[in-house]
């Protein structure tokens, strides 16, 4: 049987309305949150969106590197160092404190001999000249200790 009004533009008409629904945009309604800060590396943030009745929850995270993705800096190392300082003094843990106090002394001066040592390191790393990197690494251990 062979339809002799067949219209090509009423059979696409009718196609569109039928996924009409799905051309349109979806909106989900709901709170965000959003934090930020930074650490040793560098500044970070994370956004949080979750859906007004809980079943839709989208985190995302960004970190910006600032010191291309090489070790904290050595003034970290200080500041850990005097957190546990002060913790072994609270504890009254006397003789702690006093290694922790003197590794500090220790590494700030020497301060410019372990930054050298680490560029060193770094470099021979990079180069893939691990004896020396061995070297280097124990030279480093000694200044900070």
């Amino acid at each position: 049987m062979i339809r002799k009004n067949f219209n090509l533009n009423s059979l696409f008409s009718d196609f569109d309305s039928l996924f009409n629904d799905f051309n349109s945009p979806y909106f989900v309604r709901g709170k965000k949150n959003v934090e930020a800060g930074s650490d040793n590396d560098g500044k970070w943030s994370k956004e949080t969106f979750t859906s007004d009745d809980g079943s839709y929850q989208v985190t995302s995270i960004v970190k910006y590197f600032t010191n291309d993705g090489k070790k904290p800096k050595e003034s970290n190392e200080i500041k850990d160092l005097k957190l546990q300082l002060n913790e072994a003094v609270e504890k009254q843990d006397y003789e702690s404190a006093a290694k922790f106090r003197d590794k500090i002394k220790s590494i700030e001066s020497n301060k410019e001999k372990i930054d050298d040592l680490q560029s060193q390191l770094n470099k021979a790393v990079d180069e893939q000249d691990f004896e020396n990197a061995i070297k280097l690494r124990d030279k480093l251990k000694k200044l900070k200790s």
